[in-house]
């Protein structure tokens, strides 16, 4: 039933009325506080169409107005327009439309703030290693949708362009727009990390440069592919660059280190990144996942600071598998003061084959399954995390009952 009606929701918004404007992708992002700020991103095929953004309140009347600003694509004729709005009420309901005040209800879209607090659950799906292919991709992401979350945290290789197919990113940019909604008709905001397929050649160990395409879609907290994103004094996402354009160690390592020294007192601290220290495949000749030397690099330069100042949970991607660590911390199995790492990045891509269990000590749970996991923080303290498959079923749950991990005795 679930399925079907899913596949429903999908014709629906598929055929719904798009503005006049040729738009490939409309698209929200945040790169200040999520609780009075709203990135709409927009990108057409022409030169001159329209920068205005009406918006308002839902249940205002009066409309006000913004110019966006216009932002060049790589080397692509495609024309983009970005409008940061500011001064919004927390927790509250807007409309917008794009070049002119709405005409009918069709040209209206709709986000959602953040709240300032846990007045509510607050909810987020997350992610990574999205598109193979449309078909796939459309279906996952209208899941997404279906599961109401208030954003989306999106770990790296989103449209595998490889730094250099512009036609992919207009293809990941459509399904997201029409297919990542809420039920109410909401766009779901995006947070982002970068992956090894947004840089030319699908590698690692490059630099800003060479992402041309992820750099000028998407306008980052801090202006680069490492940040932090704070929402109030209850949720805060650290993601960070495993050595895609910047290297692991150095001044990310350092980065980290202080910037979770500073949120020791946020209620929930999640971490997000691309490629996994407890992973699922690509294990070294005569290894096993985690011997690969970019795992151990994760390990040694930044493991050590979340395990000191605590995080609630580690999201990682990259291997196209469904896993659940063990809960580890120091490199061994510890149930009680342990870290939960969740993973490995399959969205919508063709999955891989997981390590018997016997033999992988730090999976609790793997499955070559596309999933999303679906995040509910509340006021108590909990985080119930739950794996969504491509047919909305839930197949994997978990909670954690203490919001953060907290340093062990001599730490």
């Amino acid at each position: 039933m679930l399925f079907r009606r899913l596949l429903l929701v999908c014709a629906l918004l598929c055929a719904a009325p798009l503005y006049a404007q040729d738009l490939v992708g409309l698209y929200l992002t945040w790169n200040a506080d999520p609780t009075t700020t709203m990135t709409v991103n927009w990108v057409d095929l022409h030169a001159n169409s329209s920068s205005d953004l009406f918006y308002r309140r839902t249940g205002a009347t009066a409309w006000s107005k913004t110019t966006a600003t216009r932002f060049t694509i790589a080397d692509t004729s495609l024309i983009g327009r970005r409008a940061a709005l500011s001064g919004l009420e927390p927790g509250s309901n807007y409309e917008f439309a794009i070049g002119r005040e709405p005409a009918r209800p069709a040209d209206i879209r709709r986000f959602r703030t953040m709240p300032k607090d846990l007045n509510r659950p607050v909810r987020f799906v997350t992610g990574g290693d999205m598109m193979h292919n449309r078909t796939r991709v459309d279906l996952m992401n209208a899941v997404a949708g279906l599961r109401d979350p208030d954003f989306a945290l999106l770990g790296g290789d989103l449209a595998y362009a490889n730094g250099v197919s512009s036609g992919r990113w207009v293809d990941w940019l459509r399904s997201w727009m029409e297919h990542a909604v809420a039920e109410d008709g909401r766009l779901v905001p995006m947070v982002l990390g970068i992956g090894n397929h947004e840089v030319r050649g699908g590698r690692n160990g490059k630099v800003p440069d060479d992402a041309p395409y992820f750099y000028s879609l998407f306008q980052l907290p801090e202006n680069r592919a490492y940040y932090a994103l704070d929402f109030g004094k209850y949720l805060s996402l650290i993601v960070l660059d495993t050595q895609h354009t910047n290297p692991v160690e150095g001044a990310q390592a350092d980065w980290l280190a202080k910037a979770l020294a500073a949120r020791q007192d946020q209620q929930f601290l999640f971490i997000c990144y691309h490629y996994p220290a407890y992973g699922t495949t690509k294990a070294p000749r005569g290894g096993l996942p985690i011997d690969n030397p970019l795992s151990i690099a994760i390990r040694q330069h930044w493991m050590p600071h979340w395990e000191k100042y605590g995080v609630t949970a580690v999201f990682e991607n990259d291997h196209h598998n469904f896993k659940r660590s063990q809960r580890l911390r120091n490199h061994k199995i510890d149930n009680d003061n342990g870290v939960l790492y969740l993973g490995d990045g399959a969205w919508a891509v063709n999955t891989r084959t997981v390590p018997p269990l016997d033999q992988a000590w730090w999976l609790a749970k793997a499955d070559g399954r596309n999933h999303i996991f679906d995040v509910k923080i509340s006021a108590s303290g909990q985080a119930h995390i739950q794996a969504v498959d491509i047919k909305g079923e839930v197949f994997d749950d978990v909670r954690i009952l203490t919001p953060r991990t907290k340093p062990v005795s001599g730490q």
